[in-house]
């Protein structure tokens, strides 16, 4: 990875059959307005749909700000994540920002926004702002993130790491993410992603190097039930192997940093616990002493479940389907 002045930031995206999103994701992109040069990496893998076709003409277009890697072949699904392998090697900027084939940033000026922040606070790893939620159609939803009120401006790392592990929120969405590069540089040397996900483990290490700097002003927009991982999580037994896997990520990530944050990352792992015992229908065990402060922080609603599960645990599992919409 050559860091490049002319450049400051590189702009990295991921799309597979996208061709429904594709063209306003790289419109958003193409429209900022800087006072530096950018570049804009994406890696399809393989789409089947006309996705390929449509970068090709942007790229086309922009030869000097589109750089396209068009696969033959799925790389994701022979264990390769295309970032780590394709996108971050050839990252030139001072900058790393991101957007996903599906969704599309929001505001002209989010990265000369981003970028004049970061170069305004050295101490800052990494830079957020708000992103609204839209559905399959591009039409705005309730949801955001960050999904509770933040107030300060410069998060810091102890307390981004207590909203996600200990509070169990997911704060800030891919398309608001930039990182200064060379932390992305040492992320591809020094760390091996043992999570199921890897934008957590990214923001995780990012923390490593200083706090978080959060603008208050929608910048992008999140396109749900598009596809993806999480959205896949409807099934019984897929949803119980992506709660251990997060085990693993958390004990794994915990000993690398030498567990100076143990506590968070131990809570988080029982949080994932306790998912797997509902989800194996197991509500006397989450009753043990492992996990009294999980159960004091559940709802009324949520300790009722699991307190009519403890004697009637097929019916409680039958709520339980029907709120998160589980599938065997």
């Amino acid at each position: 990875m050559l860091y490049d002045e002319r450049i400051g930031v590189s702009i990295v995206c991921v799309s597979y059959n996208h061709e429904k999103y594709i063209a306003k994701m790289l419109d958003s992109l193409i429209c900022q307005r800087t006072t530096f040069n950018y570049e804009i990496l994406i890696h399809d893998d393989a789409s089947t749909d006309n996705t390929q076709q449509i970068i090709s003409r942007y790229a086309k277009a922009y030869p000097q700000l589109i750089k396209p890697i068009l696969q033959t072949e799925n790389q994701y699904s022979k264990g390769i994540n295309p970032n780590m392998t394709f996108n971050y090697p050839r990252v030139q900027g001072k900058y790393v920002a991101f957007c996903e084939g599906d969704d599309y940033w929001a505001n002209p000026e989010k990265l000369q926004s981003q970028f004049e922040i970061m170069e305004t606070h050295p101490k800052c790893s990494i830079c957020v702002h708000e992103t609204q939620c839209v559905s399959p159609d591009g039409e705005p939803i309730r949801q955001k993130f960050p999904p509770i009120n933040v107030k300060e401006h410069i998060i810091e790392k102890r307390r981004y790491l207590e909203y996600e592990l200990k509070r169990g929120l997911w704060m800030f969405q891919t398309s608001s993410y930039f990182i200064r590069s060379e932390i992305i540089r040492n992320y591809m040397s020094n760390y091996n992603n043992q999570y199921p996900v890897g934008d957590m483990p990214m923001v995780f290490y990012a923390l490593q190097y200083g706090d978080c700097y959060y603008i208050p002003r929608v910048m992008s927009c999140y396109r749900t039930q598009s596809g993806g991982v999480m959205s896949s999580l409807n099934n019984r037994r897929k949803h119980i192997q992506f709660q251990k896997k997060m085990i693993e990520g958390h004990q794994n990530f915990d000993a690398k940093t030498r567990y100076v944050d143990h506590d968070l990352f131990e809570y988080a792992e029982k949080r994932h616990e306790v998912s797997i015992l509902l989800l194996e229908k197991k509500y006397r065990k989450i009753a043990a002493p492992r996990y009294k402060e999980i159960l004091n922080r559940m709802s009324v609603k949520r300790k009722a479940i699991i307190m009519l599960g403890y004697f009637f645990p097929e019916r409680a599992d039958k709520l339980e389907r029907f709120r998160h919409g589980w599938s065997e």
